[in-house]
């Protein structure tokens, strides 16, 4: 057994680990792909607050407020906020001439949502006199029966559970590239959370769509940080509360149509995502292995969630390559460590069978793998979750399925970008567009 063959039976070993660490994703997405968790109808119709925050969003704050009051939920029992957030246009104008209740934050220092919901929830008279407060974002529309859907599933879990709900994209008819973001949200909605809500571990909240209970903000808003959807997730499951999904309920946003504003937007996310992971992974880690943690399997999701798995592959496959540049040292040629190709085995042997093919061959095999993986998961997606596309061109939605193999790719360009920025500067995502 010579030294190219150890490094890579020991980098092999170490990759096992890491498959048995995403084990369960796989798990819960073969749930989510057979099981469909439905919530009990409902009598009882609840009072809820609805938390906008904007940033010269004149264009889209009608449309969302139009489709709130067009919902089949009473009317009393909605009442709209409206944060006009270091705005410059006429968002707040508008809002209030449709009855939206505005306040207006101008600090120039502070862009992120945690913090506009940070000034505003003190600002909202008697909050504790709602049930729950429900999040949307400027550019979101919703089903009609929205509201419903998530009153049922609230009063299920006692008024004491976080809920979220089905993401899809509004402009999926404008392009590949919309496509591929509902689809990649649809993995996320219809595997991974179904699964998970199947076993009542908790999921996440995706950044708007979602449904905490008032005591939650009694104090007020405290996650802050660049990505305050998951901050708020690991602060649930460190907390023991829980967070459970409502794929009945569907609400829609625009998604970026251009790949430079693609790029702005996941740098953002990928930025918060390190940040939440730097702060969260070791207490929930440490809160894993606590006698007095409740509800472990969503400690141990979460933990999965927020971390950085995309680096630390990377970095392996790296300090593989690293090792395998040392060959020589050891009476090994660069050759046989990178292109070793054993003929006797044949194409099938060498693809799936043996370890000492040559690291570039190895990396193929892993790139086709993964492609291949993520193609399959978009298309489930898309078959289990047909009802939420139906509406939209099916040559488009084939453009988008076949995007998201290098949609999921890019991550690791972006993940390594922002690794080494000290910060992200928040861009100006333009909405409006109408849905085609």
């Amino acid at each position: 057994m010579n030294y190219v063959t150890i490094v890579n039976i020991i980098f092999a070993v170490i990759n096992g680990v890491f498959a048995l660490y995403l084990l369960h994703f796989i798990f819960f997405s073969l749930v989510g792909l057979f099981h469909k968790n439905t919530f009990p109808k409902q009598e009882e119709k609840l009072r809820y607050g609805i938390i906008v925050s904007c940033k010269d969003e004149e264009n889209v704050i009608g449309r969302l407020i139009n489709s709130i009051r067009d919902a089949d939920y009473p009317q009393e029992k909605l009442d709209i906020f409206v944060i006009a957030h270091n705005c410059s246009d006429k968002t707040a104008e508008v809002a209030r001439s449709l009855g939206a209740n505005v306040i207006v934050d101008n600090n120039k220092e502070e862009n992120t949502l945690g913090q506009a919901y940070h000034y505003a929830f003190p600002r909202i008279e008697n909050r504790l006199d709602y049930d729950g407060f429900i999040f949307f974002n400027a550019d979101n529309t919703l089903r009609k029966d929205y509201f419903d859907k998530m009153n049922d599933a609230f009063l299920h879990y006692g008024k004491k559970a976080t809920i979220t709900s089905f993401r899809s994209a509004l402009n999926m008819n404008q392009g590949a590239l919309p496509s591929a973001y509902g689809l990649y949200f649809g993995i996320d909605m219809m595997l991974a959370f179904q699964g998970r809500e199947t076993f009542k571990v908790n999921s996440r909240i995706t950044g708007c769509g979602f449904l905490i209970p008032s005591s939650r903000v009694k104090d007020g808003w405290d996650c802050l940080s660049l990505t305050e959807d998951l901050e708020y997730s690991a602060e649930a499951s460190l907390r023991g509360d829980e967070i459970h999904f409502c794929r009945e309920a569907v609400f829609y946003d625009e998604q970026p149509t251009k790949l430079k504003t693609m790029w702005h937007q996941r740098l953002r996310w990928s930025k918060g995502t390190h940040i939440v992971s730097r702060r969260y992974f070791f207490p929930l880690l440490k809160a894993l292995f606590s006698k007095k943690s409740k509800r472990k399997m969503s400690i141990f999701s979460s933990m999965t969630l927020h971390s950085e798995i995309v680096l630390v592959s990377l970095s392996m496959t790296l300090l593989q390559l690293l090792f395998l540049l040392l060959s020589p040292l050891f009476g090994v040629s660069l050759h046989n460590a990178f292109l070793y190709w054993n003929d006797s085995l044949g194409f099938f042997g060498n693809m799936f069978a043996s370890y000492q093919t040559g690291a570039l061959f190895t990396l193929a095999k892993g790139l086709i793998a993964f492609l291949l993986s993520a193609l399959l998961a978009g298309l489930l997606a898309y078959i289990v979750g047909y009802s939420n596309y139906k509406e939209f061109k099916k040559s488009i939605m084939i453009r988008g399925l076949l995007l998201i193999p290098f949609f999921i790719l890019f991550q690791y360009p972006i993940d390594v970008k922002t690794l080494f920025s000290k910060s992200v500067k928040w861009v100006k995502i333009a909405h409006g567009e109408k849905k085609a």
